[in-house]
């Protein structure tokens, strides 16, 4: 099976990571010089399509003029994540995150703040699509993802390997900066747009943590809470990576 890429730096990105692109579309009227050097060092054919074409495939998802067709996204096994990071692994666990775009933006702090692998559920939860990888600026095709049926059997499954489950809840008592460094590694929580951390996955949790706002405003976007949490886990990493 193969899925539609959407825009240049998602393509862009698709060609330096992991994915494995089998040809790429672009308007015949517009130069993409960054996309033809890829592409020709990649041995990846270019063919012109109109821009009704682009709009087809893409199915309303903003192209730029470049549309590139691959694999299937390749998911990762946890235990391919955990075994493969050099020291305590640093995670992030989405609980029914369903918005396309904070998905994206997610994603895409992941990556940047160097987290070792995100967790994902297979059911009502947004996936990896076209939006999702536009979202990102093409960070999934250099993100480590899993996608799990039950995110409540893998968060205890990584605890019993000794990792912390860290929850983010609004509601909680402890500040997020008063965490400890921790050499086991930590798998944060994220909860769904809205409704937050599910009953039975804060059980799960460890420790439920919130981050202090001082503003007039009383709530983040997911996808900015999940920023803020992640560069403090990531700060929190113990000494092995420098």
């Amino acid at each position: 099976m193969t899925r539609v890429l959407a825009g240049r730096r998602p393509v862009l990105e698709a060609m330096r990571g992991n994915a494995k692109v089998h040809r790429i579309y672009t308007e015949p009227q517009r130069a993409y010089p960054d996309i033809h050097e890829a592409a020709d060092g990649r041995g990846i054919p270019l063919v012109s399509r109109d821009r009704a074409e682009l709009d087809r495939l893409t199915d309303g998802v903003r192209h730029q003029g470049v549309v590139a067709i691959a694999d299937d996204y390749r998911f990762c096994d946890v235990d391919e994540i955990v075994a493969g990071t050099d020291g305590a692994p640093v995670l992030v666990a989405l609980d029914q995150v369903t918005d396309p775009q904070n998905l994206g933006a997610i994603i895409r702090s992941a990556v940047t703040l160097g987290l070792d692998g995100l967790i994902i559920p297979k059911h009502r939860a947004a996936g990896i699509t076209a939006a999702v990888v536009r979202a990102s600026a093409g960070a999934t095709e250099h993100a480590s993802i899993a996608r799990v049926t039950n995110l409540q059997r893998t968060l205890l499954s990584l605890s019993e390997l000794g990792m912390e489950i860290v929850g983010l809840d609004a509601g909680a008592d402890i500040d997020i900066r008063d965490l400890e460094p921790s050499s086991k590694g930590r798998v944060l929580v994220v909860g769904s747009e809205g409704k937050g951390l599910r009953r039975m996955v804060r059980q799960r949790c460890d420790i439920v943590v919130h981050i202090r706002q001082r503003g007039p405003m009383d709530s983040l976007n997911a996808s900015v809470a999940a920023a803020i949490a992640m560069y403090e886990i990531s700060g929190k990493r113990v000494a092995h990576d420098g």
